[in-house]
């Protein structure tokens, strides 16, 4: 007992320890949430990423990886009272969801985020806290789990070609290549279920029997009389797995040999000799293509109209971003990384029309907090400062607005104002309004 009495104290300390880290943990997000959006501290990054989508992004894996194994093991034998809690849990999510797209809640950030953004940010998540799963649920899986995963794979199936034949812009199917398919759907399944299973097997296939060969049994293994007795394999079962394996492994390969040659033969326009590919330029892209006409650059990114299409093109950029068609988009300023734009929706009939101003991110085609005007409402101009700040200035009626960290405010109005003498420089907007120069202002975004 004396020997034992030391201990206690230790484990009593240790649940205290583990509390007041906790609670040191805690106090420390909250103050780094704090300075991160209201105190703007650049080196946080937390003003860059201001929505609930983008906390989607950050937690979505470690959030999935605690709780979907516990609920696909053991889902039966949970609590009623936490399997309703995250029964409702998922339908607030969900109304949420619905919501942040219809009103839009612009704290949601899901305005803008398609189908294929959507399943980019689920898949992976939801393969990698489950998959070691799978092969424990396929007792469970009756006729009804399969209707219910043929019909999701049909209507799964028959949206991406509506969405590339129509297009429907919502399911952001349009614009992506067979490399941006294989990106989405073979790393989170084609790999795990089927190229490494069938790798291994194929790999494996004859160890045990070779390594028994050279080494000889060992301790606990069958006698050989008994393993002659034993009754054979069932036939063709080995050459039926190794089939599998070896059409898995060759069309893996074929993909990847397909998808080089591809590459090599049309990435240049078509041209598959070898000895022009040093001299002719890459596949014109929307940014490259030779009618494609700039109408706003600076030294990170430019935007340009080609066909009827404006895009966003920069450095910092995977492929050119889709800003809207002639006629949709317009007014477009670009600064630090951002593109500011007027994007004009009507409804059925051009009776309900609003013109949305929207602050895109290109490297992710993010966008803060975009600003509506309901109406007949025209967007003349647009400048940006790089902070994410903008002076918008439309007609009927004639305003200028400012949209910094203060908030949408009109800082004038009146028939008499000029868009072409619209300017920023410095932390202020200048502009004229009957011939007279004036200036105001301009911070920074609240958000971004």
């Amino acid at each position: 007992m004396a020997a034992s009495s030391p201990a206690a104290p230790a484990s009593k300390r240790a649940p205290q320890m583990r509390g007041f880290a906790v609670i040191c943990g805690v106090v420390a997000l909250i103050v780094l949430l704090i300075g991160g959006y209201a105190g703007h501290w650049a080196w946080t990054g937390f003003s860059d990423n201001d929505t609930l989508w983008d906390w989607l992004q950050l937690l979505l894996l470690p959030i999935a990886i605690a709780t979907l194994p516990i609920w696909v093991r053991h889902g039966r034998f949970m609590d009623p009272r936490v399997r309703i809690g995250l029964g409702v849990g998922l339908l607030v999510f969900g109304a949420i969801v619905l919501l942040g797209y219809l009103m839009p809640w612009k704290w949601t950030g899901f305005t803008g985020n398609t189908l294929w953004d959507w399943l980019g940010l689920i898949l992976l998540p939801f393969v990698i806290a489950t998959i070691r799963f799978w092969s424990e649920l396929r007792p469970r899986i009756a006729g009804r789990h399969v209707v219910v995963a043929t019909v999701s794979a049909t209507v799964l199936v028959a949206l991406v070609v509506i969405g590339y034949v129509r297009p429907w812009k919502w399911t952001g199917f349009t614009g992506n290549t067979l490399w941006d398919w294989i990106q989405l759907v073979a790393v989170p399944l084609l790999f795990p279920l089927v190229i490494m299973p069938a790798s291994l097997n194929l790999i494996s296939t004859g160890l045990e029997d070779r390594r028994r060969a050279e080494e000889g049994p060992e301790e606990g293994d069958a006698a050989p009389a008994a393993v002659a007795q034993a009754p054979p394999p069932a036939p063709g079962a080995p050459a039926g797995r190794m089939g599998i394996a070896a059409i898995a492994l060759a069309a893996s390969l074929a993909l990847v040999i397909g998808g080089v040659a591809g590459a090599l033969a049309f990435g240049d326009n078509g041209s598959s000799s070898s000895s022009t590919q040093a001299s002719t330029p890459a596949a014109a892209t929307p940014c490259t293509a030779a009618k494609a006409q700039t109408v706003a650059a600076d030294n990170e990114l430019t935007v340009v109209q080609s066909g009827n299409t404006f895009y966003a093109c920069g450095k910092g950029a995977a492929k050119p971003l889709s800003l809207g068609a002639a006629g949709a988009a317009s007014a477009f300023a670009v600064a630090g990384g951002r593109v500011a734009y007027a994007a004009r929706t009507c409804a059925a009939g051009d009776t309900d029309c609003s013109t949305l101003i929207k602050l895109t991110r290109l490297s992710d085609g993010h966008v803060f907090a975009p600003q509506r005007f309901k109406g007949g409402t025209a967007v003349a101009k647009i400048v940006a400062t790089k902070s994410g700040g903008m002076a918008v200035m439309t007609r009927d009626p004639d305003q200028l607005w400012a949209l910094d960290k203060q908030g949408p405010r009109r800082i004038a109005s009146g028939n008499g104002l000029d868009p072409d003498s619209l300017a920023y420089a410095g932390g202020t907007v200048y502009w004229r309004s009957n011939g007279q120069a004036q200036a105001a202002d301009l911070g920074p975004c609240a958000i971004c």
